[in-house]
């Protein structure tokens, strides 16, 4: 029954990858018929990933712009996800209290409950799917994340040590792992083994990252922000503070690399799954300045990753980081 199941889903994805080569996808036909009509505004639902917003829907919202002129985009979302909606270069975004992840979202019904008119009958994609219509095409309209120079001011509110060496930002936990197939955070065993070989004494400070401190790291050059930033004072900190960010695949990594801006940073990742996020979408990071390492376990297994390997990395990085000098962006406050 499995067998014959898997061989279904295949005959369904063919027919639609033919029907979608002949005809376009839904996302196609949306946006010639708005074409028709002169419809210019667009209603968008999303209650999934965090980096799927730099990923999928910027892509879709950059090839509304292209094709329709000030146009105007409307995205509904849960609160989670409103700092990174924020940066979407969208023009309104409604925020859905008490949301939780994959719930169906009728996103018409919501703005219009929240105050937002519409001229006429907008276009409205309540569950977009961008890995199918962005097929092909993730290249054309890279994902670009909106950066004001005056949010850097959000990282004042922090005090972190600056002793003059390197400040290296760690997001040491993915924190959506459940929501997926295969295993994507390197073991806490693996960070402390890793933090505990660049203490103070090597010239560097860690920050670490995350929506809530899972697990303790004890160390005296260690500055723990988990669940004390929003997504925008977090990436401020890594703008001002920070000179090298290790990351897993996640919203965060996805949210930095994306991140419009020219800044010094490298940047070192972890994965199980090279198929995935930045890497399966192929596009250069908007950040001039910025380098990025991936290291992919083996066996598609993060896990797998050797604390020597990536102290390698991190050492190298730490190198030419000190070679290049520290970040040029002034400290806010």
């Amino acid at each position: 029954m499995r067998l014959r199941t898997r061989g279904l889903f295949s005959i369904r994805r063919l027919r639609r990858a033919v029907a979608d080569r002949l005809y376009g996808t839904p996302f196609d036909r949306a946006l010639a018929l708005a074409e028709r009509s002169g419809q210019r505004e667009f209603v968008f639902g999303w209650n999934r990933g965090l980096g799927d917003i730099a990923l999928g829907l910027v892509p879709l919202f950059a090839r509304i712009r292209a094709r329709f002129p000030g146009s105007r985009i409307v995205l509904v979302t849960r609160p989670d996800l409103a700092d990174m909606a924020a940066l979407a270069a969208v023009d309104d975004v409604v925020v859905v209290a008490g949301l939780a992840r994959d719930q169906p979202l009728d996103p018409l019904r919501v703005a219009r409950a929240q105050g937002i008119a519409f001229q006429g009958a907008p276009a409205v994609f309540a569950d977009p799917d961008p890995t199918r219509w962005l097929d092909g095409k993730r290249t054309t309209f890279p994902p670009r994340l909106a950066w004001s120079p005056s949010l850097d001011a959000l990282a004042a509110r922090f005090e972190i040590a600056d002793r003059g060496g390197i400040i290296i930002g760690a997001h040491v936990n993915s924190e959506t792992a459940q929501y997926y197939g295969y295993i994507k955070d390197w073991p806490d065993a693996s960070w402390r083994e890793l933090i505990a070989r660049f203490p103070a004494e090597r010239g560097v400070h860690w920050i670490l990252f995350g929506n809530a401190p899972s697990s303790s790291f004890d160390c005296a050059n260690v500055t723990d922000l988990r669940g004390r930033t929003t997504l925008l004072e977090l990436l401020a900190v890594v703008r001002v503070r920070c000179r090298i960010l290790l990351a897993p695949d996640s919203g965060i990594l996805t949210a930095v690399y994306y991140l419009d801006g020219e800044q010094p940073l490298d940047v070192i990742s972890l994965w199980s799954d090279p198929r995935q996020g930045i890497l399966k979408q192929g596009c250069v990071s908007p950040n001039p300045a910025l380098h990025h390492q991936a290291l992919v376990g083996d066996r598609d297994d993060v896990r797998s990753l050797r604390v020597a390997e990536v102290e390698d990395a991190l050492a190298a990085g730490i190198a030419a980081a000190a070679r290049q000098g520290a970040p040029e962006v002034a400290h806010a406050g």
